[in-house]
């Protein structure tokens, strides 16, 4: 798609957009050294261009994305694909379904597809595996997302046509936010990650604990741990933890159950061992996230999620609602 505007948000440029586009000499170091990234979002271009806010023909197009990948290939291409700018209250919040090429000499070369054939994809994994590239995973909008089913592409960067594969066995789910690795057997490891349960309008999000693996030649996933973790979540019964008034780690900590203190090791705000199993503790705006990282038994671990509940109760001087995930 010959795009002037678009292809002038990606590049950032200070110069409006002509018909030719607008090249810019430092583009090829600057992807080279991994440090392209567009300068101007629509905010910029809404104010270059005296376009209102409540315009009624859609978002501004833009390369300043969330949940974007960038693949890196042996001759010097980057491949782009997807992601997402901003959230659903933003006006220009939209979830891409494109591919940009970033050729070694500054080239951009954008593609489109039909969403029947490559669906808003952000927060996927795109791992070169030989002559391919395969796109895993995504966040997606709310009606467009499969619980249970984890969606596969493949994308062919000497065409780049883009086809689904249709996946069997023991699948992630709908994951995003993972991590993926391959080896020369053909077969790609899933860790980590979130991953959507539920239908419709009632979807939690869930922390995924599990390793899996999708073998190439087959296409079928294999769930290689088993390790069951416990999750926890624990929410305001209105409104949200907002920062001011978020509580402390160390006043949610257990007062009546034995546990040690340890440093952590990933995201989460705190880290005890309770009855020999590590617990972690990772405050969000929307939830606190509680999760048993071993096997305890199912009453200590519901005590200790419930005496934390009890303590970000008394902290935040409003109701809170404990689920387990």
């Amino acid at each position: 798609m010959k795009l002037a505007f678009w292809e002038w948000m990606i590049r950032g440029d200070d110069a409006p957009p002509t018909d030719g586009g607008s090249p810019l000499e430092e583009l090829g170091l600057r992807m080279r050294e991994g440090k392209l990234k567009s300068r101007y979002g629509p905010y910029h271009a809404r104010d270059l261009f005296h376009i209102p806010l409540n315009r009624e023909d859609g978002p501004i197009c833009t390369f300043d994305r969330m949940g974007a990948t960038r693949s890196q290939l042996a001759d010097g291409r980057v491949i782009c694909v997807g992601g997402e700018h901003e959230d659903f209250y933003d006006p220009d919040f939209y979830i891409y379904n494109d591919v940009v090429v970033l050729g070694p000499a500054g080239e951009i070369e954008i593609y489109g597809y039909a969403k029947e054939v490559f669906p808003p994809t952000d927060f996927h994994t795109a791992t070169v595996a030989g002559d391919r590239i395969l796109i895993i995973g995504c966040l997606g909008y709310k009606n467009d997302r499969r619980p249970e089913h984890t969606p596969v592409y493949v994308l062919d960067p000497s065409q780049y046509r883009i086809s689904e594969i249709a996946t069997s066995g023991e699948m992630p789910g709908w994951i995003s936010e993972h991590e993926a690795s391959y080896d020369r057997e053909g077969v790609i490891t899933i860790r980590r990650g979130q991953v959507i349960q539920g239908h419709s309008n009632h979807q939690q999000t869930r922390r995924n604990f599990e390793d899996y693996a999708l073998d190439m030649k087959s296409w079928v996933w294999q769930r290689l741990t088993n390790r069951n973790w416990l999750e926890f979540s624990i929410r305001q019964e209105k409104g949200l933890f907002v920062l001011e008034h978020r509580p402390k780690p160390e006043a949610l900590l257990p007062r009546d159950i034995e546990y040690t203190i340890v440093p952590c090791e990933g995201q989460e705000d705190a880290r005890i061992i309770v009855a020999g199993v590590p617990v972690s503790l990772t405050l969000g705006v929307k939830y606190i996230e509680v999760v048993v990282e071993g096997h305890m038994p199912a009453a200590l671990a519901a005590g200790v999620a419930e005496a934390i509940r009890t303590n970000a109760e008394a902290t935040v001087q409003r109701r809170c609602i404990l689920e387990q995930m």
